[in-house]
């Protein structure tokens, strides 16, 4: 079994994109849930990925934090003849997501749009309080993340397509082509939806006030 890396992050977007999918057919409930648990890990997955992609490109000892410990473990890969650094260093770390796009941003010079940025770090706030903890969402926040996920999906595909050859091909089948016009929209519908609640909320008040 050859799992790339490459592979590896189309997979997750993929999986992402099935999600998104199953989300357009819910309104709400638990499958809901479900589906918005399964997006924000698997999109936050894939991202991490390609962007260590994009430093295995570079150089592969851009992907592992601590560089001392890559070089020992690279001379004992040399040495035993092995094609894989986890053979024989399993708990050699590798960077996080956050570290991952600030060594593509300003070790290897990619630029990274300042809107795609923010809705990463959007989506990976969530992928840890899921991952770590617990999280508790109303209605409107479960319609922000969902338009995030799904905008956060297609500025991936956007971003990476020109530095990772055959990208575009494997994802081709898995495509929204949700724009950031797109996204403007949705959040101003989200926005709206919130103050009619917010207004008829204020009209429940005001009539048991009386």
């Amino acid at each position: 079994m050859r799992y790339s890396l490459l592979d590896n992050g189309v997979d997750s977007l993929k999986a992402t994109y099935i999600s998104i999918e199953k989300m357009h057919a819910l309104h709400d409930g638990t499958g809901m849930e479900h589906c918005l648990k399964d997006a924000v890990l698997s999109l936050n997955h894939g991202i991490e990925i390609l962007f260590k992609l994009l430093l295995r490109q570079r150089n592969e000892y851009l992907v592992f934090s601590d560089l001392d410990k890559y070089m020992v473990a690279k001379k004992k890969m040399i040495e035993q003849g092995k094609t894989n650094i986890f053979e024989v260093a399993p708990n050699l770390r590798t960077v996080t997501l956050n570290e991952a796009m600030d060594r593509a941003e300003f070790l290897c010079e990619y630029e990274v749009d300042s809107t795609y940025k923010k809705v990463i770090t959007f989506i990976n706030k969530i992928r840890n309080q899921l991952t770590h903890y617990e999280i508790n969402m109303k209605s409107p926040e479960m319609l922000e993340l969902s338009v995030k996920i799904q905008t956060c999906y297609e500025l991936t595909i956007h971003f990476f397509a020109p530095h990772i050859e055959g990208l575009e091909e494997k994802v081709e089948a898995a495509r929204f082509e949700y724009t950031v016009d797109d996204y403007a929209t949705d959040m101003g519908e989200w926005y709206a939806e919130v103050e009619m609640e917010e207004r008829m909320l204020e009209r429940m008040l005001e009539r048991y006030d009386t």
